[in-house]
């Protein structure tokens, strides 16, 4: 059974589709790579620590709002409220630590764009005017054009480059594979593809239809 559950899985993840759209990348160090990759994978995209939900000391929650609650209990009230600013500092110094790692060292400080050819569960090919390196390690940013809006981060390595010219540019196309992203990140990621793969072949068989 447990056979069978992993290849369903891995089938899921070998789904993939042409597509074209902007992917933002930049290249990470090897250090940046173990800072980020348990991070990365534990933690999904959209649940992130964001330096916007902070000001100061002041914290999203407004546990004094309890006040009005039949049920109100002072002691209780306090102990959450103290655990949720807890919470929040660990997360905040999370993300001190991830954007430090991130402005260590030139390469880093840039993010470049390059277009999607094609994508998959499992890693994303794109159109670069540069040539990268085989193993070089990737922080991608794709904000997949659907609605509702969702934007995965994830780190991915380079495991193919060639020089080709496709969509009229000449320029290589790079393959990569993720090696760090959150599972539910992966998943709705696959179910883009497969709402795109839908909408292909229904865009084909109008097509047919009408000659």
């Amino acid at each position: 059974m447990t056979k069978k559950i992993d290849k369903l899985s891995d089938n899921r993840k070998s789904a993939r589709v042409d597509d074209s759209f902007t992917i933002y990348y930049k290249v990470i160090s090897q250090k940046e790579f173990d800072k980020k990759t348990s991070f990365y994978i534990d933690r999904r995209t959209s649940n992130r620590p964001s330096s916007k939900r902070y000001d100061g000391d002041s914290y999203s929650l407004d546990w004094s709002s309890l006040e009005s609650e039949l049920d109100y209990n002072p002691f209780l009230a306090k102990i959450f409220s103290y655990l949720d600013k807890k919470i929040d500092t660990v997360l905040y110094n999370q993300e001190q630590m991830l954007k430090h790692s991130t402005l260590e060292g030139s390469p880093s400080e840039t993010r470049e764009t390059g277009e999607c050819i094609d994508i998959s569960g499992s890693g994303v090919s794109m159109l670069l005017p540069e040539k990268l390196n085989k193993e070089t390690i990737l922080e991608l940013t794709i904000e997949p054009p659907i609605y509702p809006p969702f934007t995965i981060i994830a780190l991915g390595e380079v495991r193919r480059i060639s020089l080709t010219k496709k969509k009229g540019k000449r320029g290589y196309e790079i393959s990569t594979t993720f090696v760090s992203i959150n599972e539910d990140d992966r998943e709705e990621f696959i179910k883009y593809i497969f709402k795109r793969q839908r909408e292909l072949i229904s865009s084909k068989k109008r097509s047919d239809d009408f000659y």
